[in-house]
């Protein structure tokens, strides 16, 4: 049988974890059952119900054929790990229900999804999970879908979605076949070594040229924006902050949620994209976050934004198509006008070095990398508390990602919200991850608690970010409108010569 290997981001996502690092991504969402009274007035049983709805997502789920995978790790780790058929499966492997205390509140909630997102996944099976959480106030059932980033990323997580709430789709899932081989055996792992060592120089020569053809355009765009504002955000170049800590398993959660509609009025007003309005918001909260902790920001921060290109490009075996800029998040300024012009220009030049380097050459790169060496280099890293010592490689990731916007359902519960949370890194104790749904654009922080220990302040301090940052959008065009008019009364007021 042949070898599905791994590639690029793919593998990158599997040698990165460790026991304080976990490589997984967690999507918390909300669902509203219909209204129903059984016979005699009585409320239905929510346990049953949230059961019922996990159980029928988990079935679309293992209808999926990577859900029914697991990785196998090559001899030696000559060569990354393959995907192989799990020769058993057992949907009740992956399904968990958890009744939360009453009165079931938003800190309850967060405090359980924590809990989820600080446990590894077992590598012996497929490698996602699906918690249903009864209990939720105001009625609601809690789905929190747990998956290996190395089998999915943002964009792709939303076609999935898309597929799970779709109504014309396979329920039942297939069963696992019952004759050939399900795993390679050891010569077929062998002869994949052999091969792909075979065919290593050539790619490397391949990678070097295009890397080599990619730095003249990327001196061009660093020379042409060597103003402070615009000039590159370089990688290690991020101050060390109270994010900077190296990683125990813990983790805690918060969600926020702000209008479309605000988010967008601030893109109209100011000239800019969502994705900027984004990290502006992010600037500002992580300003007022460091500078109630009695930290003083001088120099902005060092965002890592993961950009996905599913487009034309790349290994067509390969499930991340990612890439990453960094961005200059400028926590020392305080002033929305003055944020958002700054993120704007950094985000600007930093599409234009992507742009240049080209979205699948980071993957190309980790492709090259050796197996083994990665895995061990990022063991030492976490087992020393090395990012307590060594220069930061950037202060926090932060993604953004369109949801879908349309209203969806699994059965007849309706999706209220649903909250992405991605991994946190050793050295940037902070992700930042956005989802837009329907009229929403809600966020998800996850944290290790030596690095922020209330991530829920961080969560209202986004929500109060995009409110100030709509005063200043509305502030801006009512004098627009305003300048508009006194310069058409000058106008009608003047005799035409």
């Amino acid at each position: 049988m042949s070898v599905e290997r791994l590639r690029g981001a793919d593998a990158a996502y599997f040698y990165l974890e460790t026991p304080s690092q976990h490589m997984h991504v967690t999507a918390a969402m909300l669902f509203e059952p219909p209204s129903v009274r059984l016979p005699g007035g009585e409320a239905p049983d929510v346990q049953m119900i949230a059961a019922a709805t996990a159980e029928r997502l988990a079935r679309r789920l293992a209808a999926e054929p990577t859900f029914r995978k697991r990785i196998v790790e090559a001899p030696l780790t000559l060569i990354h790990p393959a995907w192989v058929q799990a020769s058993e499966f057992d949907l009740r492997d992956h399904l968990r229900l958890v009744t939360l205390p009453a009165p079931g509140s938003r800190e309850q909630l967060m405090e359980h999804v924590g809990r989820i997102a600080g446990s590894p996944l077992a590598r012996e099976r497929p490698l996602w999970e699906l918690w249903a959480l009864a209990g939720v106030e105001g009625g609601l059932v809690g789905i929190v879908l747990k998956v290996h980033h190395a089998m999915i990323d943002g964009v792709s997580g939303v076609e999935l979605l898309g597929r799970l709430f779709a109504d014309a789709y396979l329920i039942d899932a297939p069963e696992a076949a019952a004759d050939g081989p399900i795993e390679p055996s050891l010569l077929e792992l062998a002869g994949a070594a052999l091969s792909s060592a075979l065919a290593l120089p050539l790619r490397a020569y391949r990678v070097l040229a295009r890397t080599a053809g990619a730095i003249g355009p990327v001196l061009r765009t660093a020379i042409e924006n060597a103003n402070v504002d615009a000039s590159p955000t370089l990688p290690f170049s991020a101050p060390r902050t109270l994010l900077n800590r190296a990683l125990t398993s813990e983790r805690r959660v918060a969600f926020g949620s702000v209008a479309l509609g605000a988010v967008k009025e601030v893109k109209a007003a100011f000239g800019v994209t969502v994705n900027d309005v984004v990290l502006a918001a992010c600037a500002l909260a992580l300003g007022d976050y460091l500078r109630a902790h009695g930290e003083t920001p001088r120099q902005a921060l060092v965002a890592s934004v993961p950009v996905s290109e599913h487009g034309p490009g790349g290994s067509d075996s390969a499930t991340n198509r990612v890439s990453v800029m960094f961005v200059g998040l400028p926590v020392h300024l305080t002033r929305v006008e003055d944020v958002l012009a700054f993120v704007h220009a950094q985000a600007s030049g930093a599409k234009r070095i992507h742009g240049s380097f080209g979205a699948a050459m980071l993957a190309e790169w980790v492709d090259l990398a050796p197996p083994a060496l990665f895995a061990a280099a990022m063991g030492l890293y976490s087992r020393w508390g090395l990012a307590d010592r060594l220069p930061p490689p950037h202060s926090v990731v932060i993604s953004n990602v369109p949801g879908p916007p349309f209203p969806v359902a699994a059965g007849n519960a309706r999706l209220v919200a649903a909250f992405p949370i991605g991994p946190v890194l050793e050295g940037a104790g902070l992700n930042i991850s956005v989802l837009s749904y329907v009229d929403a654009v809600n966020v998800g922080l996850v944290t290790c608690p030596r690095a922020i220990s209330e991530p829920a302040d961080l969560a209202r301090g986004f929500e109060r970010a995009v409110a100030e940052m709509q005063r200043a959008a509305r502030r801006r065009e009512g004098t627009t409108a305003a300048r508009a008019s006194r310069a058409g009364a000058r106008g009608a007021a003047s005799p035409r010569i």
